[in-house]
């Protein structure tokens, strides 16, 4: 469960700090039979928001705040080993009150609070750290390591540690370039559960998923399939049974991949995937079935004949399963792209109530939708207000922080009215 975001110096963000933990002190009565989720709880009886939706107006850096964490999943996962820490870096251009970008991240795992920290340039990484329960298990700074005993081993002494740290993760200058939690965690095998744990946590239970690119059904399919137990057909199976229940009518929807020919021109639509070890191209093929007029199946090739919505949200489903099975946490930038707002209402709900969401898992999201300010959907907890300023930054305030400050804000106020008169601010002032 992800806890707190703490950034420093990224894109509009100045410095910021946001909590994910629920706010409003007491729990409901009787919460425990509700079929809507006040908080989910871990093992270490920490409360947790089970959604986060950001809302504010265009510019004001709601994007950035996901993107944070997305950049910080970037630099530990480390897909591209070969990219330039400068590629990493994207620091505030309008206030350049910082030289390095920071971010921490804590989140809890087994009832284990961890706090992961980097702080880099475009040139080195001059701090990294991973805390377990406000213990350090490891510390870095201009390459000069502290390894808690706990971790050490046999297979992996203090010096061990040491030379990872300097020849795989520095650029024999005496900079860090590389995130030490990175170069264990792709490359090592028999660490210790709680560098393994960390690691694994940014690598599978962080999904980023930006607004500019689309998701593809195919790779949806393929991110579920990877749990223990499941097939492209069975998570494609799964797919097609929850689009079905949202009320659009495809019965069924089929994905072959066959072999293109190297003259074979690309059509609208086509999805080809090259094999990078091969450079074979494969065209993935996609079929959603529906009933004419007189009940007969009919096939129609899926990105040619179904709306945006409907590829938006196959697409969508995947990834949100994915996370509801392994208590993961998904990151959505405009939720509400092509989707009918009861829809939206519909993928909220999918982790407030219980009975979908047994194992935590949190979805945390921007828009612009209001139709969800509605207290039987989100609570004040769940709802952050974004607006920034030249000489702040993007600026975050939860509407539980508002209550905190003596404001009169319930979970029976009618947030979608009051936000929309401007009474909590991140809303737009157009004149034209």
């Amino acid at each position: 469960m992800l806890s707190s975001l703490h950034v420093k110096n990224f894109r509009s963000i100045l410095e910021l700090r946001l909590d994910f933990s629920y706010g409003e002190g007491k729990a409901p009565n009787g919460h425990q039979g509700h079929e809507v989720l006040p908080f989910i709880e871990a093992e270490n009886k920490d409360r947790m928001t089970p959604c986060m939706a950001f809302f504010g107006a265009n510019a004001s850096g709601k994007t950035n705040v996901l993107m944070a964490i997305g950049m910080l999943k970037r630099l530990v996962q480390g897909e591209r080993p070969e990219r330039p820490l400068a590629e990493l870096f994207e620091p505030n251009l309008i206030n350049r009150k910082f030289a390095e970008t920071t971010f921490d991240l804590e989140f809890v795992l087994s009832g284990d609070r961890f706090t992961y920290r980097i702080i880099y340039s475009a040139t080195a990484i001059g701090e990294e750290s991973l805390s377990k329960n406000g213990k350090v298990v490891f510390g870095i700074r201009q390459l000069e390591a502290d390894f808690a005993a706990p971790i050490l081993s046999t297979s992996y002494p203090k010096e061990k540690l040491a030379d990872i740290l300097r020849v795989e993760c520095s650029d024999g200058d005496g900079r860090q370039i590389k995130p030490f939690l990175n170069c264990i965690g792709l490359g090592y095998p028999g660490l210790h559960a709680d560098l393994k744990a960390a690691f694994e946590y940014f690598r599978r239970h962080l999904i980023y998923l930006p607004n500019e690119e689309s998701v593809l059904l195919p790779t949806s399919v393929a991110v579920l399939a990877s749990l223990p137990g499941s097939d492209e057909g069975s998570a494609l199976g799964e797919i097609t049974d929850i689009v079905r229940r949202l009320d659009i009518d495809i019965t069924a929807i089929d994905i072959v991949q066959r072999e293109a020919g190297g003259n074979e021109a690309e059509r609208l639509g086509d999805v080809v995937r090259i094999n990078p070890q091969t450079g074979v191209r494969n065209r993935v093929q996609i079929t959603a079935v529906h009933q004419d007029a007189a009940g007969n199946p009919v096939a129609l090739d899926f990105y040619r004949h179904e709306s945006a919505g409907t590829q938006r949200l196959a697409g969508l489903v995947g990834f949100i399963l994915y996370a509801l099975k392994t208590g993961g946490v998904i990151l959505v930038d405009e939720l509400e792209g092509s989707l009918h707002p009861l829809l939206m209402r519909e993928i909220v709900l999918l982790f407030k109530k219980r009975r979908r969401n047994p194992k935590g898992a949190q979805i945390i999201f921007t828009t612009h939708n209001t139709d969800i300010l509605d207290d039987s959907i989100l609570r004040v907890s769940e709802i952050a207000l974004v607006r920034k300023t030249a000489a702040n930054g993007t600026l975050v305030r939860r509407l539980v922080d508002a209550k905190k400050d003596g404001e009169d804000i319930r979970n029976v106020t009618n947030f979608r009215k009051q936000y929309l008169a401007g009474f909590y601010s991140g809303v737009p002032h157009p004149a034209l």
